[in-house]
C-alpha cells in the first residue's frame, strides 16, 4: 500500500453515515455510536463558523470509505499537542498496509498544521490489543494510563509520538 501514495479527502457531513458504518465494522457499535455524536457536533460547529478543533480526513476507493483518519486539538490544550480520533481501516483492508500509510499521512498533517506532539487514547481491553500493538510498532510509546477509566472498569492508555 505504502508504494501507491493515497489520497486523503477532507470528510463532508455527507459522509458521516458511511464513516460511522465503517467504525461499526473495524471496532465496535459503541465507537460507532460516539463516533456519530462527535461527528454531527464538528458539523454543527462548522455550521456556526466555530472551531471545535477537528479534522477529518477519509480515503475512497470506487466510491467507498476503506480508511478514516481525524485530528483533535482540544482547543483548551497546549497549541503543540494534537490527539488521533477515529483512526479506522475496513477490516477487508487490514494487514494490508493501509493504516500504516493512514496513520504516516495524520503525521504529515499533524507536522504541516505545527503539532509536535501526538497522542493517541486507547483502551486496555483485549478488543484493543491489535491497535495498541499497531500503534507501538508505529513508534508510539506509552505515556500514561488511567484505571478504571470506561464504564466496563476498563482502562484508558495513552501513546505519544513527537511529530
Amino acid at each position: 500500500m505504502s508504494q501507491n501514495p493515497i489520497q486523503l479527502q477532507q470528510m463532508q457531513r455527507a459522509d458521516i453515515d458511511a464513516a460511522v458504518e465503517l467504525i461499526r465494522k473495524s471496532m465496535n457499535g459503541i465507537e460507532a455510536r460516539f463516533a456519530h455524536k462527535t461527528m454531527d457536533f464538528h458539523f454543527a460547529c462548522l455550521d456556526h463558523g466555530l472551531n471545535d478543533g477537528r479534522h477529518y480526513y477519509v480515503y475512497r476507493k470506487e466510491g467507498q470509505i476503506l480508511g478514516l483518519v481525524g485530528l483533535h486539538n482540544y482547543i483548551w490544550g497546549p497549541r503543540e499537542n494534537v490527539w488521533l480520533t477515529w483512526f479506522c481501516v475496513h477490516p477487508d483492508m487490514q494487514g494490508k498496509g493501509l493504516g500504516t500509510t493512514l496513520l504516516s499521512n495524520a503525521e504529515a498533517m499533524a507536522r504541516k498544521l505545527d503539532y509536535r506532539k501526538f497522542f493517541i487514547e486507547t483502551y486496555d481491553m483485549p478488543d484493543f490489543s491489535t491497535a495498541r500493538a499497531f500503534y507501538e510498532k508505529q513508534g508510539f510509546t506509552l505515556a500514561g494510563k488511567i484505571e478504571d477509566y470506561l464504564p466496563n472498569k476498563a482502562g484508558m492508555i495513552v501513546y505519544l509520538k513527537h511529530v
